[in-house]
């Protein structure tokens, strides 16, 4: 048998700089799952890890991305050395399920992303597999100075079970919005790419094709009265302490958030009010409308998925007709919400 493990960069733990509190790393390796655990990986590497990787193939700064690699979501698993290739797929498969969870909660940079390879006696890894190097992935103003918390791995840990649930089942309405979350996260080049898959992430959760459960006044009514209106988009710890504390609720920005989904998705000119008005203070400056609404949808998607986890929601959100039925119940079809909001009688968007 060949022990091996699979590993996943985390970006960092929080420190005293950012945080009044830092992660404990006293609790490291700090079990996920089963045979999965947060751990610090700085023992596995050595000199001559990488050493196999040569600048025909690497830019030095690529390699050293890869050195620097510290913490990880580390999958240390068997092979009977017949079956290795599907082994290190179902591995494969489970950490970037994990990692797409952890997202959910504590969305970060990055710098390495997955590897694989053998394990040796003395506990260090023989990298035999790697995705390249992305030197850094952006993400939203507010997520910049993300790291992980005690409280988002212990999170991590209590939601995993009912979340791979969720992404190896029949989820799919579920799962489409995960998918949608995780390709939006990578599109940092284009944010019109994200904002608009991040936007089909909150379609995939609170709409469906049919008359009564589709278009934006669906969509902003249902978002409310599933995450609370009043909800701000800024959870306590989000912003640094020693940074300006910052208040926008859902239902301030969710009406500009499908406006700008819909000047996207039908080509036309985003008004420049978008880009001049300044609504808060960010690491680099004022923030402008456009910028506050990238981390709001950012924070509604992942809210919303994390609630359906959390509160055992998944058989409502397993294809249309279980949603449908949902908030039918919660008398938040379109007829329903145009009768409440007193609205004209108008195709949906």
């Amino acid at each position: 048998m060949v022990m091996k493990a699979t590993l996943y960069p985390i970006y960092w733990l929080a420190d005293t700089i950012t945080y009044d509190v830092p992660f404990n790393r006293g609790v490291l390796p700090f079990q996920i799952i089963d045979e999965v655990a947060i751990e610090d990986v700085s023992p596995m590497f050595n000199d001559g890890t990488f050493a196999w990787v040569t600048n025909e193939y690497l830019s030095t700064n690529d390699l050293k991305d890869l050195r620097a690699v510290r913490y990880a979501l580390v999958h240390r698993y068997e092979t009977d050395g017949v079956h290795d290739g599907e082994a290190d797929d179902v591995s494969e498969k489970l950490v970037k399920n994990l990692v797409a969870c952890l997202r959910l909660i504590r969305p970060m940079r990055q710098r390495a992303l997955l590897m694989r390879g053998d394990m040796n006696a003395d506990g260090t890894i023989n990298v035999r597999h790697f995705v390249h190097p992305i030197n850094l992935l952006e993400v939203p103003e507010v997520q910049k100075l993300f790291m992980l918390r005690d409280c988002d791995a212990e999170m991590l840990r209590e939601v995993s079970p009912e979340f791979l649930r969720g992404m190896n089942g029949e989820f799919w309405k579920f799962r489409m919005a995960v998918e949608f979350h995780e390709a939006g996260h990578f599109q940092d080049l284009y944010w019109k790419a994200r904002y608009l898959l991040w936007c089909s992430a909150l379609e995939s959760i609170y709409t469906s094709n049919d008359s009564e459960h589709r278009g934006s006044p669906v969509a902003k009514e249902r978002i409310k009265w599933f995450l609370g209106d009043n909800t701000s988009i800024y959870e306590t710890g989000d912003i640094p302490s020693f940074m300006q504390q910052k208040i926008i609720t859902i239902s301030q920005i969710i009406d500009d958030v499908y406006r700008v989904r819909n000047f996207i998705a039908h080509g036309d000119r985003i008004p420049d009010e978008y880009f001049q008005r300044t609504l808060h203070s960010g690491l680099n400056g004022g923030l402008n409308v456009l910028q506050v609404l990238l981390e709001g949808v950012s924070f509604i998607v992942r809210k919303s998925l994390l609630r359906i986890i959390q509160d055992e929601l998944l058989n409502h959100f397993a294809n249309p007709e279980a949603a449908e039925i949902y908030f039918a119940d919660a008398d938040l079809t379109l007829s329903r919400i145009r009768a409440r909001l007193r609205q004209p009688e108008v195709d949906a968007e």
